[in-house]
């Protein structure tokens, strides 16, 4: 400064009484060209010297990551604004008044803008490395502690332009906490929901999910600090609020996954009218089934030995008898089990085949069981399979599957019964 003095009062034609402000202006002009040399220079240095460092230690994403987002140019503003604080009083004085305040807040908000930009381009490179991280989704933390830096920059700056301190700035607004409570109300909620989705694993990018109260049934895209994506099997896409999946149950099938298996639980409705003892000819003809033959032979040993006990020869009622419910039942449970596809023999994956207490349409039989796919056409497929072979032997032990009757049964049920013709 006392250098740039020491020419202009050298001319003639300028007056003693503008000597000092025209040197302070041409030295705030030089002190804004050297930080602008110093900040291209440095943006130059860390993109061409510190990305190929990078990229020897073998971090190519990284390096690609805050090429990408202009870190290295926002650390080499920075650099301009450190270099800033130590050649400010050598440029700037207390002369001019005016030009020393301006320069001193023009200089203050470089500083703070220049640190907030380098803070916010991390922060997009973390998100463009792991903000769709499958394990740990960090896109929704990331946006908010940007909301945390723009308040903090926002708070900075207007401490900065007043001339008052921070805490004075906050004090002021204490009195709008309500109104930022309410416009802030979803990414405060969506926050700390994403904090805890995050640090449970409730969930994570491309899990199946499954929430009533949204409509949502897919497989999750995105993940942010006020919703979640999650693209539906019709290809629709749907934003369950963050918040909604702390508050609200829903379904994660990241599980079915990681086991490799999944569930069927479905029932057969078996007509009550056809329940019966199993009689002598059906006991012959089920003793063929290869499945069955070593199950009847012993249960008939069983029975024979405890109604012998028992003395049970005429009344049928007082001794034990096979019924062709419970011999279907067992039946069921013997095929699954020969069945490659189902899981067996594993205390984990229960099999079983049980009667469920009767409805007014029938008596429901449930198959559950685990299947080795989680392939959903697959599972589809050998689901469909087990019920189709299910329902094609039910005759052969007697029992029908209960339905209620159509226009067509009622029909034909007066035909035969009624001997009445019925003509359109």
């Amino acid at each position: 400064m006392n250098f740039i003095l020491s020419y202009i009062e050298k001319i003639p034609f300028i007056p003693d009484r503008w000597n000092m402000p025209v040197a302070q202006i041409i030295s705030a002009a030089v002190f804004i060209v050297i930080l602008y040399v110093v900040a291209k220079f440095f943006a130059w240095f860390f993109n061409r010297y510190v990305s190929d460092l990078l990229l020897r230690f073998h971090v190519e994403r990284w390096a690609k990551g805050m090429q990408s987002h202009k870190f290295f140019t926002a650390f080499g503003v920075v650099a301009a604004a450190i270099v800033a604080l130590h050649l400010y009083p050598v440029f700037i004085t207390k002369n001019v008044a005016w030009l020393s305040t301006i320069m001193g807040k023009l200089t203050g908000l470089f500083i703070i803008l220049s640190f907030s930009w380098l803070i916010n381009a991390g922060l997009n490179t973390l998100n463009h490395l792991y903000g769709r991280n499958p394990n740990i989704p960090i896109k929704g933390l990331v946006q908010a502690i940007k909301i945390i830096v723009f308040l903090l920059t926002a708070l900075f700056v207007l401490s900065l332009v007043l001339g008052r301190k921070p805490m004075y700035i906050i004090t002021g607004l204490s009195a709008l906490a309500a109104v930022f409570s309410l416009i802030f109300k979803d990414p405060i909620l969506g926050f700390a929901a994403s904090i805890q989705l995050t640090t449970n694993k409730l969930i994570k990018i491309g899990d199946w999910i499954t929430v009533d109260s949204a409509g949502a049934d897919g497989n999750i895209i995105d993940i942010s600090l006020t919703s979640v994506r999650v693209q539906n099997f019709d290809m629709t896409i749907i934003s369950v609020p963050t918040y909604d999946l702390i508050s609200k149950p829903f379904k994660n099938w990241s599980g079915m996954y990681e086991a490799k298996a999944r569930r069927i639980q479905r029932s057969i409705l078996l007509d009550v009218d056809t329940i019966k003892f199993v009689d002598a000819p059906m006991l012959e003809r089920l003793k063929k089934i290869q499945l069955l033959t070593d199950y009847l032979q012993d249960k008939e040993a069983e029975i024979k030995a405890f109604n012998a006990e028992r003395k049970v020869y005429e009344n049928f009622l007082n001794g034990r008898h096979l019924t062709n419910i419970g011999t279907f039942r067992q039946y069921a449970q013997l095929y699954l089990k020969s069945r490659p596809y189902v899981v067996s023999g594993d205390p984990d994956f229960t099999l079983m085949v049980r009667q469920l207490p009767q409805t007014t349409g029938g008596v429901p039989l449930e198959v559950y069981c685990f299947l080795n796919t989680t392939v959903w056409t697959d599972y589809e497929a050998l689901q469909s399979d087990i019920f189709d072979h299910l329902f094609s032997v039910l005759p052969e032990f007697g029992l029908s599957a209960y339905q209620q009757p159509s226009g067509r049964s009622i029909v034909q049920g007066v035909k035969e019964f009624g001997g009445v013709s019925l003509q359109a």
